[in-house]
């Protein structure tokens, strides 16, 4: 490639990067104004405020979580999830920088929407992972995991191969063995059975959350997938994907989480819209197709490795 050519690049790189991101900070904007608008935050008013007053069995989330939560019992009631929004979208923003992903793929999907309609708190989730994933210190990705673990039913998993990957294990493993024993000391010693049962027992039905009801065995059935990758950021990847697909807890919210990690296309933003294809025959259940797209990113990655591994040199 001439040295024009490279400069061509470079200069046609920054222009699209530029044009990313004033796209996504513009999602942002209308995102906020319309949560003064138009009704939602339906999860964030039911499950998480009164969780973070002190209602443990309101969140369906461990017990830990409240020392993180516990500010937004002082947002005012009537504007506390366009308060929220500003807040969670700063978060996803950020963390796009962070990861260095193109931020308008990732708010212009579907998760984006549902994340922000919701009122989900999956921003705090994803900047544990972040950080686990990125931090510079092993105390400080011990922080990560910890926080991450607000979440454990989608975080657990792409922990498990993060940490197959950690030089550092024992020092990352501090704060996360300090959580859980501070934990067990203010709470009791029973709570994580009276989390678990009561998360068993009495959560809602979400429409939300069919995205891999039909799928998650045959996820169970990969989970060794990640380990085709070496690289600890990639095998992470990997993990954060298999994250989606391999358990029946998880909603498409949720899916906003690997779409900041995962390296992707422009053709991830149709797909995370494709089950809407069947919205016409099955209404809501239609969402349970949502699986399409964490599959389609995990084979994409298959894809990539063995097919740069065929490749000359």
């Amino acid at each position: 490639m001439s040295t024009i050519n490279r400069v061509l690049l470079w200069a046609d790189n920054r222009n699209w990067n530029r044009i990313s991101w004033i796209v996504a900070i513009e999602t942002a904007l209308l995102m906020v104004m319309a949560s003064f608008i138009l009704p939602g935050g339906d999860d964030f008013y039911r499950f998480y405020l009164p969780f973070s007053s002190g209602c443990f069995q309101c969140g369906f989330i461990p017990y830990f979580a409240q020392w993180v939560l516990w500010p937004l019992a002082y947002f005012p009631t009537s504007f506390a999830w366009p308060i929220w929004t500003a807040i969670s979208l700063t978060g996803w923003l950020g963390l796009c920088w962070y990861t260095k992903v193109n931020p308008a793929l990732v708010l212009l999907a579907f998760p984006a929407f549902g994340q922000i309609w919701l009122g989900q708190i999956d921003v705090l989730v994803c900047a544990g992972l972040a950080l686990a994933l990125l931090g510079n210190s092993a105390y400080a990705r011990g922080v990560g995991i910890a926080l991450a673990l607000i979440k454990p039913q989608f975080s657990l998993i792409a922990i498990f191969f993060l940490l197959s990957r950690e030089r550092e294990l024992a020092k990352v493993l501090v704060i996360p063995i300090i959580t859980a024993a501070t934990s067990l000391v203010i709470f009791g010693m029973k709570w994580p059975l009276e989390w678990v049962a009561n998360a068993a027992n009495q959560v809602p039905l979400h429409v939300w959350r069919l995205a891999s009801i039909d799928f998650w065995p045959i996820g169970l059935l990969l989970l060794w997938l990640p380990l085709l990758f070496d690289e600890r950021r990639t095998r992470f990847e990997a993990g954060v994907l298999m994250s989606a697909i391999s358990t029946p807890f998880v909603g498409v919210y949720s899916y906003l989480i690997f779409l900041v990690f995962v390296r992707k296309t422009w053709w991830s933003v149709p797909l995370s819209y494709s089950w809407l294809l069947m919205y016409p025959f099955w209404r809501e259940g239609a969402m349970r197709l949502a699986w399409v797209l964490p599959v389609a990113l995990l084979l994409h990655m298959v894809y990539t490795k063995f097919n740069s591994g065929l490749t000359p040199a």
